[in-house]
């Protein structure tokens, strides 16, 4: 009896792009109003940047909530899922349904579920 491989390694790229500016309403671990600008290189790297408006407890907003955070990010678009990490506010973990990102933000433990809208540009 052999044993063969049905399909890709899931650390491979997806065979889709998610390259573009993508927004989600939110609450998810202390963040609102999270726009993203992702990048997608051929090997599946994502880079990119984020603005969103963090909450008091998981955001660290001084001198009292709410507060703007914004930063860099960086993940990678695989078969399995699509991941990102916002620096120093939390990780995106989801997939590629229709038009929309859907998954999870985690930030010091605090998980809440959300899903990024791609925001249409108008020159395509």
């Amino acid at each position: 009896m052999s044993i063969f491989a049905c399909g890709p390694e899931l650390t491979e790229p997806a065979d889709t792009d998610v390259s573009g500016t993508w927004t989600a309403s939110g609450p998810a671990a202390g963040l609102t109003n999270v726009t993203v600008d992702l990048t997608q290189t051929p090997d599946g790297a994502i880079t990119g940047t984020y603005t969103a408006t963090g909450s008091e407890g998981p955001q660290f907003c001084p001198p009292a909530p709410p507060c703007t955070v914004s930063g860099t990010l960086a993940g990678a678009n695989t078969v399995l899922h699509v991941y990102f990490e916002l620096e120093d506010a939390g990780k995106f973990t989801g997939q590629i349904i229709g038009p929309s990102l859907r998954g999870a933000m985690e930030r010091t433990g605090l998980v809440g579920a959300i899903e990024f809208a791609l925001v249409p540009n108008p020159g395509q």
